[in-house]
């Protein structure tokens, strides 16, 4: 069986409702459910509870759809096959206010740097710990415990601080990581500087984490990361100089992040892309959406206006990419 939760945060990454710890406890104990799948999914900035929902149902509804079709294929392209799943949707307030008519989200653009340290708040308190509380549940469990976890923009900030402080932990014992627990990392059009991952930045610790693969995704078309992300950047430290640090979405990881994982595979997604592209062995794989995001474009399936095509998501060769990834 699988079940979805959606877990809500406030904006210093304290999760509102007490009881969640004891349902996030005993959804993840080995018996009676035995979930063998953990999904988590984190939204990016100005994406209020209505939306987050519709995003994440969305999504998921039509991954699943993707993953339903593949496995039905003989033989199935998947190599391992989802298993019965838990779902955890993260939802932080990343708007001013969560009324969607408000006057006051008008002033949306202006949030940019208190967002991008409330997601790291988030991941760093609230995401780190549900995770850390599903690993020590099952501290000596033989069962396989498969981790997708899944950022677009600034939740890639939300599950690389969560990410980062449990390999930190893991590294000094206080946190058991039983060999047959894997991670699968996807950073969706991240919304992060491209260094982060470098061993002594900020998410330094994550390549280390054992059974840990990591895709990425970056996009020409991408004008929030492309364009508005480094104005930001430059503006921020208007009195330090120096060059912007370009995103991580934009410009995929830099050179010292692909040696940290001991290299990059990079891929280029084009119309009708396929699972059967997605590099299996690599712990870091670097997918260009540009040529199908040129393609959307030009179609007039897309106009991301003021973004471009930064949330330009929800579509197959994605779905593809995703499933690929995730089940090779």
């Amino acid at each position: 069986m699988s079940h979805f939760i959606t877990v809500p945060i406030n904006e210093n990454g304290i999760i509102f409702d007490t009881s969640m710890t004891s349902v996030v406890a005993e959804a993840i104990a080995e018996q009676p459910f035995g979930f063998e799948d953990v999904y988590v999914y984190s939204h990016g900035w100005s994406t209020d509870a209505f939306l987050a929902l519709d995003e994440y149902n969305r999504f998921s509804v039509e991954l699943a759809k993707s993953i339903l079709l593949a496995g039905a294929q003989t033989p199935s392209p998947l190599a391992n096959p989802p298993r019965n799943s838990l779902g955890v949707g993260i939802h932080w307030p990343s708007e001013i206010t969560e009324d969607p008519g408000s006057p006051l989200n008008n002033l949306q653009l202006f949030t940019f740097y208190s967002m991008e340290h409330r997601a790291e708040s988030v991941g760093k308190n609230a995401v780190y710990a549900m995770l850390r509380l599903m690993l020590s549940s099952r501290a000596g469990s033989t069962l396989p415990l498969r981790f997708f976890v899944l950022g677009h923009s600034f939740g890639s900030k939300v599950v690389c601080a969560a990410l980062n402080d449990l390999q930190v932990d893991i590294a000094n014992g206080t946190i058991p990581m039983p060999a047959s627990v894997s991670f699968r990392i996807v950073l969706l059009e991240a919304a992060t500087d491209n260094n982060n991952l470098e061993p002594g930045d900020i998410y330094g610790a994550i390549p280390n984490i054992a059974n840990l693969r990591m895709l990425v995704t970056t996009s020409q078309l991408d004008a929030a990361l492309q364009t508005w992300y480094p104005a930001a950047s430059k503006l921020a430290n208007l009195f330090h100089g120096g060059n912007p640090t370009p995103a991580l979405g934009a410009a995929g990881p830099s050179q010292n992040t692909q040696t940290a994982f001991g290299g990059a595979a990079p891929i280029s997604i084009t119309p009708g892309f396929t699972l059967a592209g997605v590099p299996a062995a690599s712990r870091l794989v670097v997918a260009d959406l540009t040529p199908v995001h040129q393609a959307r474009v030009s179609a007039g399936l897309y106009n991301g206006g003021f973004a471009g095509s930064h949330s330009d998501i929800y579509f197959n060769e994605v779905y593809q990419l995703v499933m690929g990834f995730l089940f090779s």
